[in-house]
Formats: C-alpha cells, structure tokens, sequence
C-alpha cells in the first residue's frame, strides 16, 4: 500500500497548448484542436516501479500509429537525486539550478524510449489505458521531481520537438527567435515559465488526489481496527462471577 504516499496526480487547464504566442503549422493535419495539449500527468507504482501517465485533451491519429496518436510527442524528464543535467533538451527550457534531471521517457504514438545523459536510448512498454497514455518504466518509488513537456512530433529531430522559426511554415511552429519548441508544459504559471525559461518540477503530494488521500485514510483506519481486535483477542480472559474452584 505504499503506492498511496508516493502516487502524484496533477491536471493541467486546458486549451493552453499555444506557448507565448505560438501558431501551429499551416499543413492541414496541424487543424485539429487540442491533440498537444496536455491535460494530465500521475505516477502511480506496479510492480514495485513507477507508471508515468499522460492525458491529452484529443488523439487524433493521421498516420495510424499503434498508440493511438500521431501528431504530439511528449517528454517526461525526472530528478532523481541532486545534480543531473539542467538543460531540457527538446522542449528548449531548463530546470531550477541543482534540480536538474538524471533519467527521461521520451513518448510517441509508436512508443516509449527511456534516456539518459550519455546512454544510448532503450525501449519502454507504452500502453494506450483510455484516455491515458502510460509508460513502464524501471525506477523504483522515490521522492523524485518531474518535468512534462508537449511538442508537435518530428521524426528527424533528436528529441522529437518540431522546431519554432518566425514566420512559421507548412511544418514549421511560427514563435519568436529561438523561444522553446515545447507547446504545453505541466505548469501552475505556464506563461512564468516561457517568460524565464525554466520549468520547475512537480513533486510527490502537491495537489494530492481526493480518491488517494481517502483511500489513504480508509487503510490506515482499517490497520486500526485490525491491531485493536488483536490486542482484544490477546487479552487474558477474566473468570466470571461465581465461577472458579469451589472448596
């Protein structure tokens, strides 16, 4: 049960899949609304290792990727210890100083990869669970940070994040000269974060999940409960009036 402390659910506002100003692509496969715009982030524990979860506003899939989605990529960077590398690298942003991150799942319509500065990427399982996306990953639970962007998905680039140029293009996101090529970021002040360039990273009990916490509530009442009947059945039991040894 000691998922319950660890679990990490967030929800992002809707509509705010834009970036400071941003226009999408001019291509018409970039009309549809909604397909970056993240929703929702959990981390949740199976198996004794973390699930990240995603959730976006809409799945359209043009090219019939087998998750289900085609047209975003999403990048899950996680501080799992202090230090660790404080550019972003995609999303175009940066951690808060000695934050920075040590492990990433970079996830696609065509699956998961699992990253780290200086290794060769691996494939992770990625699952379609309704209108969640979620990746298996390899870490145990722990106090970590996390930092989730959303960018528009380029087969030719390192990171996947489709680039940003003034004027924009067919193919091309129209934003200011070398601003982030991240579209929407898990963010309390997501205009904060494009204004300075740094995305802080969401932790293990902000904005802790009603269902969890009383959940949480209802097991330890339970453990309570279960102790208190066990002191009661270790109790010696005391004779009853008018019953024992007789002269």
């Amino acid at each position: 049960m000691i998922w319950l402390l660890l679990a990490l659910a967030l929800l992002d506002p809707a509509g705010d899949d834009r970036g400071p100003g941003y226009a999408y692509p001019t291509a018409p496969v970039y009309q549809e609304v909604g397909f970056a715009d993240l929703t929702g982030f959990e981390v949740t524990v199976q198996d004794a290792n973390l699930v990240l979860s995603v959730r976006l506003d809409r799945y359209p899939n043009p090219a019939e990727a087998p998750l289900g989605f085609s047209l975003p990529v999403i990048a899950i960077y996680v501080d799992t210890g202090p230090g660790g590398e404080e550019v972003l690298p995609g999303a175009g942003l940066r951690t808060p100083k000695g934050q920075g991150w040590e492990r990433a799942y970079l996830l696609t319509g065509w699956g998961a990869e699992a990253r780290a500065p200086g290794v060769l990427p691996r494939p992770v399982r990625a699952e379609r669970d309704g209108e969640w996306i979620r990746i298996h990953t390899d870490l145990p639970p722990g106090p970590y940070g996390y930092y989730v962007a959303v960018g528009l998905y380029d087969p030719f680039e390192p990171w996947g994040f489709r680039a940003v140029r003034p004027g924009g293009g067919p193919w091309r996101l129209e934003g200011p000269e070398a601003a982030p090529r991240a579209v929407d970021v898990l963010a309390r002040n997501q205009a904060a974060v494009y204004a300075s360039g740094v995305l802080p990273p969401a932790r293990a009990g902000l904005r802790f999940s009603l269902w969890r916490g009383a959940a949480l509530g209802l097991w330890a009442l339970g453990g309570l409960a279960l102790f208190l009947a066990f002191r009661r059945s270790r109790r010696p039991h005391e004779p009853q009036e008018g019953v024992g040894n007789r002269q």
